[in-house]
């Protein structure tokens, strides 16, 4: 029943969710540049409003020092990613662990430029990074130490970070210490060569987590560590004894659930060292001597690789130590049950 005939001329291998998009230059205006803002969230000791936010454009360094102090605190970056606004309940829940962490939270509002097209989108993730590394470098001159700057960015934003890095990098000869992609936007980015998306070589650190390879994300490793969960695809999901479709993004998004989480259960979420995304797909990864690693914040960089980060179906979703042992993923097997291409005759 698996096999499919047709008689056509064969397309190839498949190219995955909108990969080529990017075959125009897009420039911002002055006027759009000058629009373009970060928010600095900041805490208070009002009970009912423990923080606030302050909006200062990226031209506006002034604006940034007068609220955050860069002697022995660790500066957090986080870009958020197409159509996400920096109200966002799940990014406002990512900022409020850094702030018990004590760092100094910045967020560039990215939903003004990106909402419009997903192509356009995409192609303004290079200006726009390139303005908030030039704010990065202007504020190394006013305390900002490079080994204390960390950037997330989620989807579309993940590359944000990397050309922000890269122009940080340009201007003041540092790398930050650290920036995280949250699965990475693959649409419009699968077939750039690397340094136009995100790569390892932007910071001191890069580490990637992949929950849907093939949709809105991308398979390639593109960090120090990669962290595919539950083979990168698609993600469990289980609402009592029913099955909950998460397919494109519902896989998408989870994994800023998974990264959140990390941050309560720092030693919980428990990887596999894997050979190749093809053994990772399937979470072939259990024989011989096993290499382990752990989602952030804890994530050990002098292992380095691609690691299969087996999942729960419901929250918190991490496993412990049982994450160490090869198993099935129960009532959402399905997801693994496709028919194989070789039983597909073009």
């Amino acid at each position: 029943m698996c096999v499919l005939s047709y008689e056509a001329k064969d397309t190839g291998y498949p190219a995955g969710l909108m990969a080529d998009c990017m075959n125009h230059t897009t420039t911002l205006s002055e006027e759009t540049k000058r629009s373009v803002s970060v928010v600095l969230v900041i805490p208070t000791t009002n009970f009912l409003l423990p923080y606030q936010d302050v909006r200062c454009k990226l031209d506006d360094t002034a604006c940034v020092t007068k609220y955050f102090k860069f002697q022995g605190k660790v500066t957090q970056v986080l870009i958020s990613g197409y159509l996400v606004a920096t109200f966002s309940p799940l990014l406002r829940s990512v900022i409020a662990q850094y702030l018990k962490m004590k760092r100094n939270v910045l967020v560039l509002d990215v939903f003004p430029v990106l909402v419009r097209s997903y192509p356009l989108a995409a192609r303004l993730t290079k200006p726009l990074g390139q303005l908030l590394g030039q704010l990065l470098a202007s504020l190394t001159h006013k305390g900002l130490s490079s080994s204390r700057l960390e950037m997330v960015g989620a989807s579309l934003g993940a590359h944000i970070a990397s050309h922000a890095a890269v122009e940080y990098y340009r201007l003041t000869g540092q790398r930050p210490a650290r920036v995280t992609g949250l699965d990475p936007a693959g649409p419009c980015f699968r077939n750039l060569p690397k340094k136009a998306r995100l790569h390892a070589d932007v910071a001191e650190k890069v580490d990637v987590v992949h929950t849907n390879i093939d949709g809105f994300g991308i398979a390639e490793p593109l960090g120090d560590v990669d962290f595919y969960v539950n083979g990168g695809e698609f993600q469990p999901a289980i609402k009592g004894d029913f099955i909950l479709p998460c397919f494109q993004l519902c896989s998408h998004i989870r994994a800023g659930f998974y990264f959140l989480l990390a941050h309560t259960n720092p030693d919980q979420f428990i990887a596999v060292g894997c050979d190749s995304v093809a053994e990772v797909r399937h979470g072939n990864c259990f024989g011989g001597k096993i290499k382990t690693n752990v989602l952030w914040p804890r994530t050990n960089f002098n292992q380095t690789g691609i690691f299969y980060l087996p999942t729960d179906a419901v929250s918190p979703y991490y496993l412990g130590l049982n994450g160490l042992k090869k198993r099935k993923y129960g009532v959402n097997e399905y997801l693994l049950s496709s028919c194989p291409d070789e039983d597909i005759i073009l």
